[in-house]
């Protein structure tokens, strides 16, 4: 059983919190850390755990083998950074942390300390999904050609202006390093690392401060693979909707959505295989959403933290590790460089000599 320590106690906790609950006999959340002490509170009372409110005296004096930390995404880095040092095994709430060279910092540190890091990718444990990554891997769709994700919000009807997620700064971004980080980091999974980016953003309300509330670009994968990408934050009445697509030789899925779809919906693919020109070769997909994907819960926050768990002590490398999230990072920034430049080609190899890291650490 691991011992965990919550740093964070507002926003992403709430979807956190029932692994803790569930599975006590896994992952038993120990104490909790909150700037807000009421929301410390609520948490230490409810667990009947202690709580804290500043992370560097929690890291150093919370009876806890790991945390878990869900805190705004500038807060990433130095709460990441003062576990490690502490000797804690690391779980932090995507995006990794805006900065690429923190990332690749903190990736070196857990190397040298033999400690456990992993990025809440929650997307890559959600069962539909990790179906469709193993038809991809068994070559069901043939080669892929073709990738799309879009992310489409009003971040008005979600939080109010002035909230953390408007400030560029605090959040590192706005829908890239936000938003899409989810799809971003889907397709990476499906399709391996993106080599260079071409993208164009814009910040048309006013709300937003240093941060994108359009964004598109274009994206090329590793095995040739074409994808591109489109996401906002304030379209009108526009309901939070993810969607994407892989169109490959004799197959595609998709997540096109049937109906408006509720915050924090993940999709569930819709996928159909043919072969061209030859009716009784003709194929569908068993429904993905009942497969057998070997993960214990219905849950994909729930399987990531037991995930992390297991991985923090038995050592095993996390699917989703600080080391191969670099390539996640790694592409938004060069995204967003190539935004910077009006749509210039940027290379991620580039990206990540220019942080410190081996260009293939993200592979």
């Amino acid at each position: 059983m691991l011992n965990v320590g919550l740093i964070g106690a507002g926003g992403i906790s709430a979807m956190h919190l029932p692994a803790y609950r569930d599975h006590p006999e896994t992952v038993q959340l120990s104490a909790v850390c909150d700037a807000d002490e009421d929301a410390a509170r609520e948490v230490a009372d409810e667990f009947d755990i202690d709580y804290w409110t500043d992370f560097e005296s929690f890291v150093a004096e919370a009876p806890v083998d790991a945390v878990d930390i869900t805190l705004p995404h500038h807060l990433h880095y130095p709460a990441a950074k003062a576990a490690l040092e502490a000797g804690k095994h690391v779980l932090v709430e995507k995006p990794f942390a805006p900065d690429l060279a923190d990332c690749v910092d903190l990736v070196e540190t857990a190397d040298r300390k033999d400690l456990t890091l992993m990025v809440g990718q929650m997307q890559r444990f959600h069962p539909p999904y990790r179906a469709v990554k193993q038809r991809v891997e068994a070559g069901d769709l043939g080669a892929i050609r073709h990738a799309r994700c879009d992310v489409l919000a009003n971040q008005g009807d979600m939080f109010p202006e002035g909230h953390w997620l408007y400030d560029g700064e605090r959040a590192g971004g706005g829908a890239v390093m936000g938003y899409a980080v989810h799809k971003l980091d889907l397709l990476r999974y499906f399709l391996g690392d993106v080599t260079r980016a071409v993208s164009w953003e814009r910040r048309i309300d006013e709300a937003f401060e240093d941060a994108e509330d359009y964004a598109l670009g274009l994206l090329e994968f590793e095995g040739g693979t074409m994808a591109d990408f489109f996401a906002t934050l304030s379209a009108p009445a526009m309901p939070y909707t993810e969607s994407f697509w892989l169109m490959g030789d004799t197959g595609v899925v998709h997540t096109l959505p049937e109906e408006p779809q509720d915050e924090g919906y993940v999709g569930t693919p819709t996928p159909r295989i043919n072969t061209r020109n030859d009716p009784e070769a003709r194929k569908q997909f068993d429904e993905v959403s009942g497969a057998d994907v070997g993960l214990p819960t219905d849950s994909a926050f729930v399987n990531e933290i037991l995930h992390f768990a297991e991985c923090a002590e038995t050592g095993r490398e996390p699917l989703a590790s600080g080391r191969d999230n670099l390539g996640t990072v790694a592409a938004m920034t060069a995204i967003y460089r190539s935004a910077e430049a009006d749509g210039d080609d940027v290379s991620v190899a580039d990206v990540l000599a220019d942080a410190g890291a081996d260009p293939e650490v993200g592979q």
